[in-house]
């Protein structure tokens, strides 16, 4: 059997009604449009591409924050129903969507690609963020130059007006602002710290322990997001600093909650002995000691401290 002669240049983009994807081959890039049915393809020689623009596309960080509130809110029926099917309904259903809100966020900024030949402007779905268009066009181009040419230099800080022929100064460079990932993780810091004040406060409500599971994990997966994508993309330090900080006191609470979870367990297992068959709710900080008064301070304080750098360095930039 013959080897192909394409490379997969892309991810699958894929949709409710089919997927569409980039191959590669030594010259020419190939569009795959398949509607599950039917399948449809594109061929361009690198020899007739005349341009691959790329553009971004505005942030979705209010959506995505509420799909993530919504998500978290869902798991938390956990707690209002008393049947074991719908609990597990609830508890599963919300976290794929928590997952899948989290998962859009890691996949970075989304953008909209372009090719250009002469006879035709070609839209490339499977080109759907930055981070893809960065490879795609760090393997097209040096293809693409090694038949037509590299362009020749250009003089620093200006281009070409095709109408007089007379070389112009360049627009000024747009600089590419900060996703909301850090602010959006301080602000559920705030809400955490409130949430640890009330689980202490009104002790009799275990469904605050609850909803309180569900924002933690949260905050833990918001934090990767953010030290996982800074690179390349947000120059701001003293957010940063704080959210590392913060690590330090997500660890403390750790400790802490695994000490409430091992004296759930034993609490669960002495019921159990005694054949006392009534439901033992899972708690967290619902004492008033040391631990809950660092868990909520610390997050009280990092919550501000980091909106207000956030929005000072932002202001900076």
């Amino acid at each position: 059997m013959p080897q192909s002669i394409y490379t997969k240049l892309t991810p699958a983009k894929r949709g409710l009604f089919g997927y569409t994807q980039l191959w590669l081959a030594p010259d020419h890039l190939l569009l795959l449009i398949s509607s599950r049915f039917a399948e449809d393809y594109k061929r361009f020689s690198f020899s007739d591409i005349q341009s691959i623009v790329v553009t971004e596309l505005p942030s979705r960080v209010v959506p995505q924050v509420i799909m993530i509130l919504a998500s978290l809110a869902w798991m938390a029926l956990w707690f209002a129903v008393d049947l074991r099917f719908f609990k597990w309904t609830f508890l599963i259903t919300g976290a794929l969507s928590l997952l899948w809100s989290i998962r859009d966020i890691a996949r970075g900024q989304r953008c909209r690609c372009y090719l250009h030949t002469r006879v035709s402007k070609e839209l490339l779905a499977p080109v759907s963020r930055m981070s893809i268009a960065r490879n795609f066009l760090s393997t097209v181009r040096p293809m693409t130059e090694a038949l037509q040419g590299a362009l020749p230099p250009q003089p620093s800080g200006g281009f070409e007006n095709p109408a007089t022929g007379a070389w112009e100064s360049a627009p000024p460079a747009i600089a590419s602002s900060p996703d909301y990932v850090p602010e959006v993780l301080f602000a559920l810091f705030l809400v955490d710290a409130i949430l640890i004040w009330a689980a202490v406060r009104f002790q009799k409500v275990p469904e605050i322990s609850g909803i309180l599971l569900s924002t933690l994990f949260a905050e833990i997966l918001l934090i990767l997001v953010a030290l996982l994508r800074r690179k390349g993309r947000d120059t701001r330090v003293i957010i940063y600093v704080v959210i590392v900080l913060a690590i330090a006191g997500l660890g403390f609470d750790l400790m802490t909650i695994g000490g409430e979870l091992v004296g759930w367990y034993l609490k669960v297992l002495d019921k159990a002995k005694n054949s006392d068959k009534s439901p033992t709710f899972i708690t967290i900080f619902t004492s008033a000691g040391r631990g809950a008064m660092i868990a909520y301070s610390w997050r009280a304080v990092a919550g501000v401290v980091g909106l207000a750098a956030a929005f000072y360095e932002r202001r900076k930039k």
